[in-house]
């Protein structure tokens, strides 16, 4: 059964429902919501356990966060709290993916609370870009793959959650990390997981989902990581 995605207005609603209240008194309909509702059931149980928690969880995340809001952090706390009964309670296929989510709810809200203890005259996303730029230990990463991937992804955390003026600028580096990563590297096929894990998180912070596909594709062909990698690096694109 094809459902319409069709808004229809309050009075319409009303005598939609007349109209089928009369057919299923006439017996008409019968088979058609008997056959619904077992639908309906067929889908819960589909759900695992799990992913049950894990929808129900979910639902308590706060969405849209705006950090210029005095207190934006204490949101980003609520969130990491929820990523964190995630990890413990979700399915264990997603552990590592929500471990990463609530180390950077956790990582923005100490950001934005010492910004707010501070009363700094930086704007919030100025004191978020300060504090990621910081991760850099040297800021020279010479011929070492995974320091260039590290980096691309602190460029590409910058480009997602700094201010937006900076957004492209920030992209471009990111993705110029990511092409250095590449070149220094000997052999793409001693490409370990973690490499790959940041390199499909940048492209996903930079909303360049395609480029992630064709980068696991690739991936997948030169070192072969197994089913299950596979599908967690895909779950992190969908996510």
């Amino acid at each position: 059964m094809k459902t319409s995605n069709i808004t229809y207005s309050r009075s319409q609603k009303i005598w939609s429902w007349v109209a089928l209240i009369g057919i299923f008194v006439c017996g008409i309909m019968a088979g058609g919501v008997i056959w619904k509702n077992k639908q309906k059931i067929v889908a819960h149980e589909a759900l695992t356990s799990c992913q049950m928690r894990e929808k129900a969880l979910k639902a308590q995340l706060i969405a849209d966060i705006e950090d210029s809001y005095y207190a934006a952090y204490q949101q980003h706390e609520t969130n990491a709290h929820v990523y964190d009964e995630l990890v413990r309670a979700g399915c264990s296929e997603n552990v590592e993916q929500y471990s990463e989510l609530r180390d950077a709810e956790w990582g923005v809200a100490e950001v934005l609370r010492k910004y707010q203890n501070k009363n700094e005259t930086d704007k919030p996303c100025q004191v978020i870009e300060k504090s990621l730029l910081e991760e850099f230990a040297n800021g020279n990463c010479g011929s070492d793959p995974e320091c260039h991937s590290a980096q691309a992804e602190v460029y590409a955390k910058i480009a997602e959650n700094g201010c937006p003026e900076n957004a492209e600028k920030y992209a471009r580096k990111a993705l110029d990390e990511l092409q250095i990563a590449q070149g220094v590297r000997v052999d793409d096929s001693s490409v370990g997981e973690n490499d790959m894990r940041q390199t499909v998180s940048v492209y996903k912070k930079l909303q360049m989902q395609n480029e992630a596909k064709k980068y696991i594709k690739k991936m997948e062909k030169l070192v072969n990581p197994g089913v299950d990698f596979i599908l967690e690096l895909q779950r992190v694109i969908e996510e």
